[in-house]
């Protein structure tokens, strides 16, 4: 592979959230920590508690990753041998750090970037430079590092 590129620097650090969300916090009742498992609810009680207003809107459910895929979140959001987290890189913009990821919440989420600038009345185009140019900082850096690309 020749290096990283924007979109590969974008594609891992949505990567690295989805591996941070799915492995980490609570799944369950405080008192049983991460071990509650998932129940199975009946179609019956699902629409009792539609109409009731008590039904869940999200269900957690704990996603087995590879070493690798932890690795490679610990590199990109922690840092790894002697290499600062990515986001440091982008240190002196933090407007663009900022929009970068906020965009990667968005992704892992499946909402559409313009339509959430549209939202916060934020202008599409600034919130897209600003999001690219960090991109571009972070692997502009990995590539000078000699950071092999996944």
């Amino acid at each position: 592979m020749a290096g990283w590129t924007p979109t590969l620097v974008k594609n891992a650090m949505v990567h690295a959230f989805e591996v941070l969300l799915d492995t980490t916090g609570q799944v369950g009742p405080d008192w049983f920590k991460n071990n509650w498992p998932e129940y199975k609810v009946e179609f019956a009680d699902e629409v009792g508690q539609h109409q009731e207003g008590t039904a869940r809107t999200v269900t957690r459910v704990r996603v087995q990753r590879t070493a690798r895929e932890i690795s490679q979140m610990e590199t990109v959001l922690i840092g790894h041998r002697g290499m600062s987290n990515w986001g440091r890189y982008v240190e002196g913009q933090p407007a663009a750090r900022r929009a970068l990821v906020t965009w990667c919440f968005w992704e892992i989420r499946g909402r559409h970037t313009e339509v959430e600038c549209e939202r916060r009345g934020w202008a599409y185009s600034t919130f897209r430079r600003r999001r690219d140019n960090a991109a571009k900082a972070i692997a502009t850096r990995l590539n000078k590092d000699g950071v092999k690309a996944w």
